[in-house]
C-alpha cells in the first residue's frame, strides 16, 4: 500500500481535477501521511503536500518542519509566518480548476473528512473549486502491494487455526469454569507464537454478551463460559512486519495488513431454532452481497459501497430482522484493521467510492437480538478479474463438544 504518486496523477489527469491537496496538522490527518508515504518525526506545524495531475508533488511547510521531509522526493518550500504560508499555498496551486482535499460533503464520510472547514475555506478563497478527495486518495494509498496480499492470507490462515484451537480449548476446558477473558488471552497468546500483532480484541462474547457487536471482556467482568450456551468470536490480527512477505530484496514501502474474521459456536447441546435461523438469515445475507459483487465485476461493471451494503440489508429486512443489523455491512482493511479505503455501508453512511481491484473489505452482516447475536464475518480482496474469498467461509454454526 505504498503511495503510487505516479498513479495519483494519472487519476487526476483521467478525472479532469488539477491536483490533490491534502493538509496536516500536528499528525490529525492519515490521509496526509499514507500519501506522502512515510511519517516524519516531530511535526509541530501545518504542513501541506501538493500532488498535481501534470507536474512533480511538492510540499509546503514551516521553517521549523521542512527538514522533517525528505527532498529527494519532493520539491520543498519553507514558509514562517502565516502570510507566507497563504503566500505560499497561492503560489503552489493554480489560479482556476478543480483541487481535490480531504473532506466530506455534509460529512457524509467521516472516516475520509480529515480537515477542516476553515481550510476548504482558505483555498475557496483562491476561487479554487474544492472537491472531496476520497476517490483519489483510495485509488492512490489504499490498493495492497504483493507483499501486503501475502502477509493478509498469512495473518488470515493463522487467525483461522487459532479459531479452531480456541473452539478446541474450551471443549477440553468447559468443565474448569473458564472465562471469556481467558479465551481472549489464549488466543492472544496464538497471534503472538504466529508472529501476529493486534491494536486490541479479540471480541470472545458468550450468550447475551454476543448482542453487544463490539463487546470488549475483562478479567473484572467477563463472563464464565458454561455448558449448553451460545458463543461468539470476532477476532483480527497482521504480521509483526512485511518483510517476510517481499519478493527479494524489493522493498516496497508497505505495511503488513490485517485480516479479520467473526465465527460462532454453539457449546455442548445443538443449535435451538433459534439460532439456526437467525445464523441462516445472516449467511444467506452475506452470501447475496458477495455473490452481487463478484458477478458486477466480472461483467466490468462499476459498484459502489453502499449496493453491496443494501443487498444484505435487504435480505435481513425481508427476513424480518431488519432492526437488529445495526451496523454497516463490512468495512475496509489494511495497516489499520479499519483502512480509509471504501466501505460497504449505506446505514452509518452513504459510501459511494466504488470497489476497485487492490482494495479488501470484510463482509459481516449482523443481527443481535436480546437473548444473542450472530454476526459471519468474512475477508475478500478485489483484483482485475475476481472478488476473492480469502480465508474458510463459516456456513453453519460449530458444534463445541462437551
Amino acid at each position: 500500500m505504498a503511495t503510487d504518486l505516479q498513479a495519483a496523477r494519472d487519476y487526476l489527469n483521467n478525472a479532469d481535477i488539477s491536483g490533490w491537496l491534502t493538509r496536516d496538522y500536528r499528525y490529525t490527518n492519515p490521509i496526509f501521511f499514507a500519501a506522502l508515504g512515510y511519517t516524519p518525526p516531530n511535526l509541530t506545524r501545518p504542513a501541506w503536500l501538493w500532488i498535481p495531475g501534470d507536474d512533480e508533488p511538492r510540499i509546503l511547510a514551516h521553517d521549523v518542519d521542512a527538514n522533517r521531509f525528505d527532498r529527494d522526493v519532493f520539491d520543498i518550500t519553507a514558509y514562517s509566518s502565516r502570510d507566507a504560508m497563504v503566500s505560499g499555498l497561492k503560489s503552489m496551486l493554480p489560479s482556476h480548476g478543480k483541487v481535490a482535499m480531504d473532506y466530506s460533503p455534509m460529512y457524509e464520510l467521516p472516516r475520509v473528512a480529515r480537515v477542516d472547514a476553515g481550510s476548504v475555506e482558505l483555498i475557496r478563497s483562491f476561487g479554487l473549486e474544492v472537491i472531496p478527495s476520497a476517490d483519489v486518495s483510495q485509488y492512490a494509498t489504499e490498493r495492497w502491494s504483493d507483499a501486503q496480499l501475502a502477509s493478509h492470507r498469512y495473518a488470515m490462515s493463522e487467525i483461522v487455526n487459532s479459531m479452531h484451537e480456541a473452539f478446541n480449548f474450551i471443549s477440553e476446558n468447559v468443565r474448569w469454569k473458564i472465562s471469556e477473558h481467558d479465551v481472549a488471552e489464549f488466543i492472544r497468546g496464538r497471534f503472538d507464537r504466529a508472529g501476529l500483532v493486534t491494536d486490541e480484541g479479540p471480541v470472545v462474547a458468550f450468550n447475551s454478551n454476543s448482542s453487544d457487536p463490539h463487546y470488549d471482556p475483562t478479567p473484572e467482568d467477563a463472563a464464565i463460559i458454561r455448558r449448553n450456551g451460545w458463543l461468539l468470536i470476532d477476532s483480527w490480527a497482521k504480521p509483526e512486519s512485511i518483510g517476510p512477505f517481499m519478493s527479494g530484496d524489493v522493498d516496497d514501502g508497505s505495511e503488513p495488513v490485517y485480516a479479520d474474521i467473526t465465527w460462532v459456536a454453539k457449546i455442548g447441546s445443538p443449535p435451538t431454532t433459534d439460532h439456526l435461523k437467525v445464523f441462516d438469515s445472516v449467511r444467506r445475507a452475506r452470501d447475496s452481497a458477495y455473490e452481487f459483487l463478484r458477478t458486477r465485476h466480472r461483467k466490468g461493471e462499476p459498484t459502489q459501497g453502499w449496493q453491496v451494503d443494501r443487498i444484505a440489508r435487504d435480505s435481513i429486512t425481508k427476513d424480518g430482522y431488519g432492526k437488529w443489523f445495526v451496523h454497516r455491512l463490512g468495512h475496509s482493511i489494511g495497516p489499520e484493521v479499519h483502512s480509509n479505503a471504501v466501505n460497504l455501508d449505506d446505514w452509518e453512511t452513504h459510501d459511494t467510492r466504488q470497489l476497485i481491484p487492490g482494495i479488501s473489505t470484510s463482509v459481516e452482516p449482523g443481527i443481535y437480538l436480546p437473548e444473542f447475536g450472530v454476526r459471519s464475518e468474512m475477508d475478500i480482496f478485489i483484483s482485475e478479474d475476481d472478488v476473492e474469498i480469502t480465508g474458510e467461509i463459516q456456513d453453519q454454526i460449530h458444534q463445541i463438544s462437551t
